[in-house]
């Protein structure tokens, strides 16, 4: 059977969990997290759970601390998975949304990126553990992937794919392109090369609009002409609810990729970050891991650039060749006047000290507003 470790048991993590129980299929999981009591007590939860429909599946729990890097490849060595799974982050975007109006939308015009080190911090260090574990492994990164993986790669640490992001916008296109041109879903085949940024750019304060490619076809018959993709793509994703009800979507995204990772027969999909490219593709998977599958009318070049510039829209003007992060202007300019964080730029082998850092002067911010 094949083994699976997931760390992490935060909210997506937890939803991984939940659905991969309860599927007859799921593979032998090995679950790993800092917390043990609540994450003992959420591997029951999911267990119970499969049991009603008399499913039993083999699940582990080890108590895992990502910033002890030595003891984690020990336990990844102990267990030689073959696909890990990385849900830890060590502040959640969405922390910023309890602050009132004004705090909030100003706040969030430094866009996603500015946060990186608390979604960088964790994926380092795991990412280091499982090259000293010395194991071939397939790596699915949920940790804001379109952003973390080209840092990680440019040190020599990328994991093979991300989720969500451009595979939450997917379906959603697909659908509402079915429901518009009242055809059967299956029928239509979505090419989509886009950032995170376009997820979160008509769901969240001080975004805005980046570059995208979209083509659409019904039967292998292109009809992007027939819609204005802008309004599409906004559209499309205004279905979702607001908040984090979508992370059930996330977790089917990390789902289907760790079933295509064990697989031999290649899919079809979209995901962030193949092999640590920026942004989001097209791509076939496999448990040969990732490619691109980008249509005619579009090079890598042109989908590679287009993910840059968006990236510059959601913080990060740039990665050096050695990993360092340096964020946009305004994104450093909002940090500084807003809680006090004024760097320019960071190293990844840094992200994990600046990430504590920035978390206690949000802290010390948001307790003049947050109770």
């Amino acid at each position: 059977m094949s083994k699976v470790m997931l760390v992490g048991l935060g909210e997506v993590g937890t939803h991984i969990l939940e659905f991969l129980v309860r599927d007859p299929k799921c593979p032998e999981l090995i679950v790993c997290d800092f917390n043990r009591e609540i994450s003992e007590k959420r591997v029951n939860n999911a267990l119970f759970g499969a049991a009603v429909h008399r499913l039993y599946p083999k699940v582990t729990f080890e108590r895992v601390d990502l910033s002890e890097v030595d003891r984690t490849a020990e336990i990844i060595s102990k267990y030689k998975p073959e696909v890990v799974i990385n849900c830890a982050v060590m502040q959640t975007w969405h922390v910023i949304r309890k602050l009132p109006k004004e705090q909030y939308e100003r706040l969030s015009s430094a866009t996603l990126g500015a946060w990186l080190p608390c979604q960088l911090g964790l994926s380092y260090k795991l990412m280091r553990a499982i090259k000293k574990a010395e194991i071939d492994t397939h790596v699915i990164n949920t940790s804001l992937s379109c952003l973390t993986n080209p840092v990680l790669a440019e040190v020599g640490l990328a994991p093979t794919i991300g989720i969500g992001n451009v595979e939450l916008i997917e379906p959603s296109l697909r659908i509402n392109v079915a429901r518009k041109l009242d055809v059967p879903v299956d029928l239509i085949k979505i090419h989509l090369v886009a950032h995170h940024l376009w997820w979160v750019y008509p769901r969240e304060s001080g975004y805005k609009k980046g570059p995208y490619f979209l083509k659409i076809t019904v039967n292998d018959r292109d009809v992007t002409s027939q819609f204005i993709t802008d309004e599409l793509m906004w559209n499309s994703i205004k279905l979702y609810p607001s908040g984090t009800d979508f992370t059930t979507v996330s977790a089917s995204s990390t789902i289907k990729n760790m079933y295509a990772l064990l697989n031999p027969t290649p899919i079809f999909t979209h995901s962030p970050s193949p092999n640590g490219l920026p942004g989001g593709y097209p791509i076939i998977l496999s448990n040969k891991g990732a490619e691109l599958a980008l249509p005619e009318g579009i090079t890598e070049e042109e989908a590679i650039k287009i993910n840059e510039e968006s990236a510059k829209l959601d913080g990060i003007e740039r990665v050096d060749s050695d990993g360092t992060v340096v964020y946009t202007d305004y994104a450093h300019k909002i940090l500084k006047e807003m809680i006090g964080f004024d760097r320019k730029s960071f190293k990844p082998e840094e992200s994990y000290e600046i990430a504590l850092e920035m978390m206690a002067k949000y802290k010390g911010f948001a307790a003049n507003f947050v109770s």
